[in-house]
């Protein structure tokens, strides 16, 4: 049996802090992200269960699930469920690539939320209405009808006010 030395050993959590910080709007317990720099896409920096749970200020973020094509650069919903922050307003910011295409126009968001659905172009602002809430936001055109995509997310941030 081979031994590490301690550079190596060194080496190793220095390579896993790299990947957790680069992927850190994605790291809530139950995340589902298969790695690479796109989710949904596999790479050798994969967040598969709840290894990692994510606090946010006034807030625990349990998952944000991505739902992908199968080249995991089309996400057409963003479902995020967050603990703590009963009555406070989340800001959920799809960030990287070229941003809404395929027709769509708009995020719509429901879920345990105040007066739904919200509608934005860019980062829907939701206030929560359960201990537990689930807000799942869907990419849609004007009318609004589910539609189009988000092409090339590399991350989702949340805030949380």
């Amino acid at each position: 049996m081979r031994s590490l030395g301690m550079l190596q050993i060194a080496g190793g959590v220095v390579a896993a802090g790299v990947v957790a910080a680069g992927t850190t709007a994605l790291t809530g317990a139950g995340v589902v992200f298969t790695g690479g720099s796109t989710p949904g896409v596999g790479g050798d920096n994969q967040f598969i269960g709840g290894a990692v749970s994510q606090v946010i200020n006034g807030a625990t973020v349990n998952s944000v699930t991505l739902t992908t094509d199968g080249t995991g650069t089309h996400t057409t919903r963003i479902v995020v469920v967050v603990a703590g922050a009963n009555g406070k307003t989340l800001t959920i910011t799809p960030t990287g690539g070229s941003g809404l295409s395929g027709g769509a126009t708009q995020w719509s968001c429901a879920g345990n939320i105040n007066a739904g659905p919200v509608l934005h172009a860019s980062a829907p602002v939701v206030t929560l209405t359960a201990a537990t809430a689930t807000v799942t936001c869907d990419t849609m055109d004007a009318n609004p009808s589910v539609a189009g995509y988000y092409l090339g997310i590399t991350s989702v941030g949340l805030a949380v006010a």
